[in-house]
Order: C-alpha cells, then sequence, then structure tokens
C-alpha cells in the first residue's frame, strides 16, 4: 500500500508508513497483540519472513508489537522504535475498530536533579553589628527547674540596749535617747541619731562615747576640758580627783611640802592643827577661789556648817558629805543630799541601771531599754 503522505511502497499488514511513520487506512481486520500470534508468521505471508529473517525484530516501546529489524517506525502505532518507552499505567486493550490507536504523547521529562538547583541567593554582607544571642536552651525532659533563689529579707530594726535620759531641774524628763548602736557619741555638734546636746555651752562639740563592751555599758570621757562626772555613794579618792558637790567645783588633793629653810631662824607662822590635805575651788575660766584645808578625820561638807562650807550655794545641802582623810588615803562619802556627789571619772567607767552622769549642766540618767 502507498502512503498518502510520502508516497512510499508499504505492506499491505501495516498500520503505519514504513518510511515517514504516517497512518495508512487498511480495511483488513485489527493488527494482532502481543498474546496471539501475528498473522504474517502463520500465514506465510511475505512479511512473515521479514519479521524472522535478517537481525532480530525491535519491540515498540508503546504498543509492544514486534516489528522487523529495519522498520523506522512501529507498524501499528508509529513509534519511533528508537525512543525509550515512556512510563505506562497497565495496558489497555486495543480498539475494537481496525485503526490503530494515535501514537501516545511522550510525557514532558522533568529536568536533571543537578539543573534543578536554584540560583545561589544574595547574601549581604557581615554587619558590624552586635550578634544575636542564641536561642535558649530546650527543656530536657525529666529536668526539674531549679528553685528560685529567696529574696533577702530587710534587716529588722535593731533592738534598743539601753536608754539615757535628760533630767531638768525639777526632775522630770526632758529627753530620752535610745542605745541601739555599739556606740554612741555624746555632744553639741553630734548626729541627729546620737546623745546630742546642742543647748549648753559648758559641752564640748564631741564630749563623750556610750559603747558596748559586750553587755556592759561603758562611758568614755573624750578628752573634754569640762569632763564628764559620776554620781557617787562612797568612794576612795586620789590625789588631783575631782568632785562635783551642788555647783561648785572642788579638787581635792595632798598638802604641798613644806619648802626647804633657806636660813637658820625658823619661819614664824600659826600653829599647824595637822592638816595634811586640802580642797581647792576651781571657778569658771580655770582660776582657783577658796582653799579648804582637810585634817586627819572626817571632815564635813556643807552649806552653812562645816568645815568645807558653802553659804551661798542653794544647791548645796546643809550636811553634804563627808571627806576622810587618814592612813594615806581619801575618801568621799554623801550623807544623803539633794542633789547628789559626783566624781570625775579618768578614762572610762562601767555604768549601771539609775546611774546618773553629768556632764556640762546637763544630768543624764542610765534607764533600761
Amino acid at each position: 500500500m502507498d502512503c498518502p503522505r510520502c508516497g512510499a511502497h508499504n505492506e499491505t499488514d501495516v498500520g503505519s508508513c514504513l518510511s515517514c511513520g504516517a497512518p495508512v487506512r487498511q480495511e483488513e481486520e485489527s493488527q494482532p497483540t502481543l498474546a496471539q500470534k501475528p498473522a504474517a508468521q502463520s500465514s506465510g505471508k511475505p512479511g512473515g519472513g521479514r519479521l524472522a529473517a535478517g537481525a532480530p525484530p525491535k519491540q515498540c516501546p508503546n504498543c509492544m508489537t514486534l516489528n522487523a529489524a529495519t522498520f523506522k517506525f512501529c507498524a501499528r502505532c508509529g513509534t519511533p522504535l528508537g525512543a525509550t518507552a515512556p512510563t505506562r499505567g497497565p495496558s489497555t486493550p486495543a480498539p475494537a475498530s481496525g485503526k490503530p490507536a494515535a501514537p501516545a504523547k511522550a510525557p514532558p521529562q522533568s529536568p536533571p536533579k543537578s539543573a534543578m538547583v536554584p540560583p545561589p541567593m544574595a547574601t549581604k554582607p557581615p554587619s558590624a553589628q552586635r550578634p544575636a544571642p542564641p536561642p535558649p536552651p530546650k527543656p530536657v525532659a525529666g529536668a526539674t527547674r531549679a528553685p528560685a533563689t529567696p529574696s533577702a529579707k530587710p534587716a529588722a530594726p535593731a533592738r534598743p540596749r539601753a536608754r539615757v535620759s535628760a533630767i531638768a531641774r525639777d526632775g522630770s524628763r526632758s529627753a530620752d535617747f535610745v542605745l541601739v548602736k555599739d556606740e554612741t557619741k555624746v555632744g553639741r555638734e553630734v548626729a541627729d541619731g546620737e546623745v546630742k546636746l546642742d543647748k549648753d555651752p559648758f559641752i564640748a562639740p564631741l564630749h563623750a562615747v556610750f559603747k558596748f563592751d559586750g553587755q556592759q555599758l561603758v562611758v568614755q570621757d573624750s578628752g573634754s576640758q569640762n569632763g564628764v562626772f559620776l554620781w557617787l555613794k562612797e568612794r576612795k579618792l586620789n590625789s588631783g580627783d575631782e568632785l562635783r558637790i551642788g555647783r561648785q567645783r572642788l579638787r581635792i588633793e595632798w598638802m604641798p611640802e613644806e619648802p626647804e629653810q633657806l636660813s637658820e631662824q625658823p619661819l614664824w607662822g600659826s600653829p599647824n592643827p595637822g592638816y595634811s590635805a586640802r580642797v581647792v575651788q576651781l571657778l569658771e575660766g580655770g582660776g582657783e577661789g577658796d582653799v579648804f584645808p582637810l585634817r586627819t578625820g572626817d571632815n564635813m561638807v556643807g552649806r552653812g556648817t562645816g568645815d568645807v562650807s558653802f553659804p551661798q550655794d542653794g544647791y548645796v545641802s546643809s550636811k553634804h558629805a563627808t571627806i576622810t582623810v587618814g592612813g594615806g588615803q581619801i575618801a568621799v562619802k554623801d550623807l544623803g543630799s539633794a542633789n547628789g556627789t559626783f566624781v570625775r571619772i579618768n578614762g572610762q567607767a562601767a555604768l549601771n541601771a539609775g546611774d546618773l552622769l553629768l556632764v556640762g549642766e546637763q544630768i543624764l540618767r542610765v534607764d533600761p531599754a
């Protein structure tokens, strides 16, 4: 049969031109399938000899039909015999009509993976900014979170340890100072939290210090000119000690030794009644006033009568105290006076509840907290 496209002559049992692959109309019975024997082999037609002789037959990759080795296109469906068979599903039966099925279009082949590599993305130049912090670590299964550290509790207020009360002239308390620190200053120019006595000109800017030696309260003189005086009932004195009695400031000392006689003739004077010590009155400004000799034994100190008397001082009791001299010692004893007898401390002195201090013109009483 001649091809209607190229005019080439083809056998009568082919469905497509063997030269150009164009379908050739055929009135005969449909082509056999792969499961049936080809009619050319059984009938002895020329096509069968061509298929059997020579080189091995070519199998169509589309319809699986065996073709002669010289065919370029499948005689049944026209598929080029050199093409690779496309991926197919289950084979479909040949159409009932004698027309060959139209050649199936080969599906577009995907490019190889190497050709599908996307173009490299433009990367930003590294910035000079601080690098981002690393992400937080992922929680580990079974791990428990550490308990938060409790915040420090605010410090409790300091516990009062003692109280110092300022006593007015009428006996009432004019001010209270609570001692909570290990050391508390006393003076005219100390901080507000200290024992500040800024109304008394006889008190130094820093006059004394209250401090605790363990549980014992101690008062220490800071070297002031007017000193710190402690109330007493009875006490031994050393030569040079000072007393405060009423408004009097007195120095107790031994009588000075007699000067050596420069002539053979003795000096005439009043007979010595046996004085061995004396009381020197200290005046405001530092001068010395009256001098009262003390003989061996008890010497009365009072306002109207006595061996040492101050009739013009209303703060001195009638019988205020006694000063005893004997055996190389001097002692003082208060006789229950209204305003008390005070002795100047040397350095520091221990205090007890109820003790009285005389600082300048201020009386301070030590009370429990």
